[in-house]
């Protein structure tokens, strides 16, 4: 498992920074133009960390959570992509791509339901509240982000461990046409993203 360490490291630093999201400080660590060429830069492949840091990023541009509604982690999404390309059963970059979107897909489904166990924790503070004592709020807040960062974690372990090294005996089984798609797919993935990055800023006008 040796050569699996760094990337199971890479899956616990992007679990903690994408605390950064909404839940800790949002000092921007976790957009996926800057997390990408972070982690690119730590396993020693800048250029793919930023294009799928750019990719991600436009791609999610007008993707905002709204209401009740979470849209596709972008976090999750860019440091699954890049750490797939990175472990000791890598999947190329163009299969990638698209098995990291599924993950930051995956995550939103994971982040509903721990939306709702953090209702609960509100209603333990509430209820503390209006019986004239003080909720333990480092308890509270200390159970609810170790609840998120280990869902993430837990998330990118799946993508990395399971679907990795599974496509990647499969991928050599993928026809020749199925490729070539998805290596189009790259391709285009930034003018793609690019395009709606450019539809967010029409709409915001």
């Amino acid at each position: 498992m040796s050569g699996w360490a760094e990337p199971i490291a890479g899956a616990a630093l992007v679990a903690v920074l994408e605390l950064d999201a909404v839940q800790v400080g949002q000092f921007m660590f976790s957009r996926p133009l800057v997390l990408g060429p972070l982690l690119g830069l730590l396993f020693g492949a800048p250029q793919i960390g930023l294009a799928l840091g750019l990719c991600c990023e436009f791609l999610s541009l007008d993707d905002v959570p709204v209401g009740a509604r979470l849209p596709l982690n972008a976090a999750v999404a860019v440091g699954a992509a890049l750490l797939l390309t990175c472990s000791p059963r890598p999947l190329p970059v163009p299969a990638a791509l698209p098995v990291g979107l599924a993950a930051g897909w995956l995550h939103a489904r994971v982040e509903a339901v721990l939306r709702g166990r953090r209702q609960t924790l509100c209603g333990e503070a509430e209820s503390r509240l209006r019986g004239g004592g003080a909720p333990p709020w480092g308890r509270l807040l200390g159970q609810a982000l170790s609840e998120q960062a280990a869902a993430t974690f837990a998330v990118l372990l799946a993508c990395l461990l399971l679907a990795g090294p599974a496509l990647n005996a499969l991928w050599f089984l993928v026809p020749r046409s199925l490729a070539a798609g998805l290596d189009l797919g790259w391709r285009l993935a930034p003018w793609l993203g690019l395009g709606m990055a450019l539809h967010a800023l029409r709409m915001q006008r």
